[in-house]
């Protein structure tokens, strides 16, 4: 396939992210040409896939509410930005609820989440106990401090339809994606000069956006760059109940052993997830599924917070590559402090499918324009990595240090 001419912007990551990213530029008619390096046009082993693809509003930073805000928008609306020729656009959209948990000792932090929630324009109710046990009759009440209900604004989709959705617009727009893994980078005088092809070709680029999830922290590498952006793996988790609880939701909780607990329904079932502990986390490309993780950790949290949990049958798992940001646990985005045409949009830390359409409108609007222009990005600046400032959101289902749900 022939390279585009002039030099392109060359974003590294066919995924949701990688995607979203050349959309957004290829829309504008003064955009350089877009090429996206992507190795594996099947996506077997991609992390989009194999995601739980909800969104919820309910963070503790509000720049990460209002990502979620577009995001809902973009994918309940996807017909609206990614039709081609007219034709109809289905991403199986369902409008589903969070709720998110917290035990006693973590009731004031969940309650200025909320504050900061409502504040970025979330809908997202703070219910006692005692509201919680007379509007969610499946609820098992013992060990909760207060809860927080979402009005509105949160769902999910299928990850597989938006990504290929997402990728079959910006090909209908100009961008050109190529099987191609990057390989090395020449920087000189503060810049990006060329990307260096797995067929051993060179590429020369006007600006590269790194995009490539798990494998952020090695692409980084090729630059000279260190990025706290490691590949883990999640195990997901889907199983079938005799009577299944009327109302269920998005539910987040956070475990007494220091992890947290995410499960939703899923294709006339439910799909949990929770995480290893940090000593048995290492940064890995294996995807062989953790079942002891179903056994020891889920089933019995399951069994104790939901009536109609107490005896479940695992139907199918399967694990994903997630990009784990080991300093704070979120995005970054925007241009390297000194190597000025690399960019971020990685790091997500496993809400980046929600955020994908946000991150991706921004990026474009840093490189056409200089600068963002609909939604300030700016905390998740790379120069906070080393400024050693982190940012205080972690992804639900993670270790945390604290007893809420976010």
């Amino acid at each position: 396939m022939p390279i585009p001419s002039p030099a392109p912007i060359v974003v590294i990551g066919g995924g949701i992210l990688g995607c979203a990213t050349a959309y957004f530029l290829a829309r504008h008619a003064d955009a350089p040409p877009v090429v996206v390096l992507e190795p594996d046009p099947s996506y077997a082993r991609s992390s989009t896939p194999r995601s739980a693809s909800a969104i919820r509003t309910q963070f503790h930073l509000g720049a990460n509410v209002i990502l979620s805000r577009f995001g809902y928008d973009f994918y309940k609306h996807a017909e609206k930005y990614l039709s081609v020729n007219g034709e109809p656009v289905d991403l199986d959209f369902e409008d589903c609820p969070y709720l998110v948990l917290a035990a006693p000792e973590g009731v004031s932090r969940l309650r200025e989440a909320q504050a900061q929630q409502v504040k970025a324009g979330a809908r997202v109710a703070f219910l006692t106990v005692e509201a919680l046990t007379e509007r969610l009759a499946w609820l098992r009440p013992d060990g909760i401090g207060a809860g927080t209900l979402g009005e509105g604004g949160e769902g999910w989709f299928d990850p597989r339809r938006a990504l290929a959705a997402l990728r079959r617009k910006a090909t209908s727009l100009g961008v050109t994606f190529l099987p191609h893994r990057a390989v090395a980078m020449d920087i000189s005088d503060g810049r990006v000069k060329r990307v260096h092809l797995d067929d051993g070709n060179p590429l020369e680029v006007d600006s590269v956006v790194n995009a490539a999830g798990a494998q952020a922290g090695r692409v980084a590498a090729l630059a000279g760059v260190a990025l706290p952006v490691e590949s883990r793996k999640r195990s997901a988790f889907v199983f079938q109940v005799d009577a299944p609880p009327a109302g269920f939701m998005n539910l987040v909780e956070p475990l007494p052993d220091g992890r947290g607990m995410y499960v939703r329904p899923y294709k006339g079932g439910f799909m949990a997830v929770t995480s290893p502990r940090p000593a048995q986390d290492p940064d890995t490309l294996n995807l062989d599924v953790d079942r002891t993780l179903f056994e020891e950790v889920l089933r019995p949290a399951l069994a104790r917070r939901v009536r109609g949990f107490e005896r479940l049958t695992l139907v199918d798992a399967w694990a994903g590559h997630y990009e784990l940001n080991t300093f704070d646990q979120n995005a970054v985005i925007g241009a390297h402090p000194t190597i000025r045409n690399l960019i971020f949009a990685c790091g997500l830390s496993g809400h980046g499918v929600m955020h994908a359409p946000g991150i991706g409108r921004g990026v474009a609007e840093l490189l056409l324009g200089g600068q963002y222009t609909t939604l300030d990005l700016s905390p998740f600046r790379f120069e906070r990595l080393l400024e050693g400032v982190r940012l205080d959101d972690v992804q639900p289902s993670e270790q945390r240090e604290h007893a809420a749900g976010i």
